[in-house]
């Protein structure tokens, strides 16, 4: 990219043990990891109304929805505020045709959006998984992805326009993405292993208009 361009990323809330605080917290691989690409990234707070201000002064390029804490209905680390931060910016995204990459946790969140039904999963935690399909393929990243997580996306319920672009040894669905609406859902970790989140924001260029 010759000039570099907002990405809004989410955060994880995570309550601090013998202390009476909650955190936003972002792994740091994020930060350098957008940066390296040619991004600047900024963290999104768990305020929806905030989070819509930061989006209307920033006009992001990308909107990526990261890991970590349970989307609803998944597990107990539930966290309400995130829940409806995340959703308002799916939904600005949606209106100013921006560009938003989900990331495990956000994946689930891209695709509950998109009316699809989440379906727990086996196998996916703490492992390395080999990638089949377009966007392994495509690609220049590692063939094998970090991943964490318990529920998956069940593929009969992916409404029209959306595509399966990867999948683990056992059918999973690992990617998705919807062309028209500019998003891609990844279900493992690219910004734990060196080079794959550069692969995937490489492989969202060709979602641009």
């Amino acid at each position: 990219m010759s000039e570099r361009r907002v990405a809004l990323i989410t955060q994880r809330s995570d309550r601090v043990p013998g202390r009476p605080e909650v955190r936003d917290a972002l792994e740091d691989s994020w930060a350098s990891g957008l940066w390296e690409a040619g991004w600047v990234p900024f963290p999104v707070v768990n305020v929806a109304a905030a989070a819509v201000a930061q989006f209307e002064a920033l006009r992001p390029g990308l909107v990526i929805l990261s890991g970590g804490n349970d989307a609803p209905g998944t597990g107990p680390d539930s966290v309400p505020a995130r829940d409806e931060t995340e959703s308002v910016l799916l939904s600005l995204a949606a209106r100013t045709r921006t560009p938003v990459l989900g990331v495990c946790r956000g994946a689930q969140m891209l695709a509950r959006f998109a009316g699809m039904r989440l379906v727990p999963v086996e196998g996916h935690v703490r492992v390395r998984h080999a990638l089949t399909g377009p966007l392994a393929q495509a690609w220049r990243g590692p063939g094998e992805v970090a991943s964490f997580h318990h529920w998956g996306v069940a593929e009969d319920s992916m409404p029209e326009g959306w595509d399966v672009l990867a999948r683990s040894e056992d059918g999973a669905v690992e990617a998705f993405a919807n062309r028209e609406r500019r998003s891609l859902g990844v279900l493992w970790h690219p910004e734990r292993e060196p080079h794959h989140l550069s692969s995937v924001l490489e492989s969202m260029e060709a979602y641009e208009p």
